[in-house]
């Protein structure tokens, strides 16, 4: 594939949006066998899309130190990806620290972190939202899960995360991909444990599926 331009970090969804740093200490483990489907590119009429792994949690507990808004330098070719301050927007507290906890919507289901890669190799510019509707992840009964809506459903806790571990990144809300732009990050789901996955349906401005 086309090596991206370095703005493919630019896109930081979400809570991260302003907050560009976080750390996650989910105790999350791989929920999905690993398929010869992951790590490949899946071209769609515009989109690339590659999975990279699945993991499951009980819940998602992380911490986010607020920066001054990211920048690029002038003529980068994805610097409109960028999120635009504006009226309403959240007030930077420069080195605030913040800690999150986000557990299922039902005592029955997991958490359930894809790991995604969406480019665009293809189109001079495209916009593309991602909400509940943006993929289907399907099980072996056709069962359909849509995404979760981190921002809508996080809560702020008192309590750190607890140990060090890894940066996360949520792709999620509205999004301009320039040509040869991307972003690389984790969509929420959730599904009883014990669910095996078949395949997730992309559905934002474009439409692929990739069967596991």
């Amino acid at each position: 594939m086309p090596m991206l331009q370095s703005c493919r970090w630019a896109l930081l969804g979400c809570l991260l949006m302003m907050t560009l740093a976080a750390c996650t200490t989910a105790s999350s483990k791989t929920c999905a066998e690993a398929s010869p489907k992951w790590n490949q590119y899946h071209r769609g009429r515009t989109l690339d899309l590659v999975v990279v792994t699945i993991e499951c949690s009980p819940e998602l507990r992380y911490s986010t130190i607020q920066q001054a808004p990211l920048t690029l330098p002038a003529g980068s070719p994805c610097a409109s990806q960028l999120p635009a301050a504006g009226a309403g927007a959240p007030v930077i507290e420069a080195g605030k620290v913040q800690h999150w906890r986000l557990i299922p919507s039902d005592p029955a289901l997991q958490l359930v972190l894809v790991h995604l890669k969406l480019e665009n190799h293809t189109a001079t510019s495209v916009i593309v939202n991602v909400d509940e509707d943006a993929a289907e992840l399907r099980d072996f009964a056709s069962t359909i899960y849509r995404p979760v809506i981190v921002i809508q459903r996080v809560q702020e806790t008192a309590d750190p995360p607890g140990r060090e571990g890894r940066s996360l990144v949520f792709i999620q809300g509205p999004m301009e991909l320039k040509k040869d732009c991307g972003v690389d990050g984790w969509m929420m789901f959730e599904a009883p444990p014990g669910t095996k996955f078949r395949e997730i349906r992309w559905r934002a401005s474009d439409s692929l599926s990739i069967d596991f």
